[in-house]
């Protein structure tokens, strides 16, 4: 089966806190929150200028396009509070990169840690994936943390033109293999960890 068909089957994923769900344009003055701050999308993009610029992000970045992309929802608030998204995705070779951004107000709770963690057991889990990437600013501490703490590995630092500002920055890539996880959730069960 198809990975584009397992995403369409998948629109909404959820766990205990969390759910992630396709986007809306009702969700712009929620993502303006913190898209609209320039220290929250240091490492993403340039910060948005008008909650009508970001009704066009959503509709024309999430919207148009929307399988493997879903909004962060806070269940127990009923608000968007960030994204998270293959920003690429191989069918063939069965590898994705994941993107990812957090309201500054809901950071240091655990809660991107679980919508990660949330998204990579179920890309190998139900959409067949072998090989999981992150590309983090080398700057970006806190996300490296992040996906640390969901078991991905550092496996390469480079040179590259940032995908929006074009300015060269250093990244490093982090990597979660469906074979590694495999192990740690058998082994998580076995309880060795």
């Amino acid at each position: 089966m198809s990975i584009y068909v397992k995403l369409a089957e998948f629109t909404s994923i959820e766990s205990s806190r969390l759910l992630l769900r396709p986007f809306r344009l009702e969700d712009a003055q929620e993502m303006f929150a913190y898209s609209g701050n320039p220290e929250n999308m240091r490492f993403v993009f340039g910060a948005h200028l008008s909650v009508e610029e970001v009704r066009e992000f959503i509709a024309n970045h999430f919207m148009k396009n929307p399988l493997g992309k879903w909004a962060i929802e806070l269940k127990s608030e009923h608000k968007m509070i960030g994204s998270i998204h293959f920003v690429k995705l191989s069918e063939k070779k069965r590898t994705a990169e994941i993107g990812y951004v957090l309201n500054e107000a809901y950071w240091n709770q655990g809660l991107l840690t679980e919508a990660l963690q949330l998204l990579t057991e179920f890309s190998f889990e139900q959409f067949g994936l072998k090989t999981v990437d992150l590309l983090i600013d080398e700057e970006n501490s806190a996300s490296q943390k992040v996906a640390q703490k969901v078991g991905y590995q550092q496996v390469k630092k480079f040179k590259a033109a940032h995908q929006y500002s074009g300015s060269i920055r250093n990244f490093e890539k982090y990597e979660r293999r469906k074979a590694d996880f495999l192990t740690s959730t058998k082994n998580r069960f076995n309880g060795e960890i």
